[in-house]
């Protein structure tokens, strides 16, 4: 029996393998915080956000979309569902929430997600109806204002 045949006996090909026995595919890279100190004492002051239970938090959202909400076609990414625990302080059952009405909001407004860019968004500044003040705020913030504008029924 040649060198050739006999490793081709030993191991064993990816066909033969069954699923259990085929490695997981590569993980995501996992959140990596780019906040300031300044940045890191903010959120955790104010949104009661914990470096140390940071991971743990995102899992924990995860573990509650992948239970309560099994067909919804989300991002399961640290960085994407941390916005939506900060959004709503950490509490894990409003940050859900939100992550459901954020893809209902998507699926009902097809016309403004799809195509959402500055050029589609021209008419609306051009209107008035959104101003960017040419100032910010003492902490350094653009400030937006809306002048609603009444339809011509009313």
């Amino acid at each position: 029996m040649s060198k050739e045949s006999d490793s081709l006996r030993t191991s064993p090909s990816v066909a033969s393998l069954s699923e259990n026995e085929l490695s997981p595919p590569p993980e995501p890279p996992g959140y990596v915080c780019s906040l300031t100190e300044e940045l890191v004492t903010k959120a955790r002051e104010e949104l009661q956000e914990k470096p140390e239970w940071r991971l743990r938090d995102v899992q924990a959202l995860r573990d509650m979309v992948r239970k309560e909400y099994p067909n919804l076609s989300t991002s399961l990414d640290d960085a994407f569902l941390l916005r939506f625990l900060r959004a709503r302080k950490f509490d894990y059952d409003r940050a859900l929430q939100l992550l459901v009405n954020y893809h209902s909001c998507r699926r009902s407004w097809p016309e403004v997600f799809n195509n959402l860019k500055p050029s589609a968004l021209k008419d609306v500044l051009a209107s008035g109806f959104l101003t960017v003040l040419p100032h910010t705020d003492p902490r350094g913030c653009h400030v937006l204002c809306l002048r609603p504008v009444l339809p011509p029924w009313v």
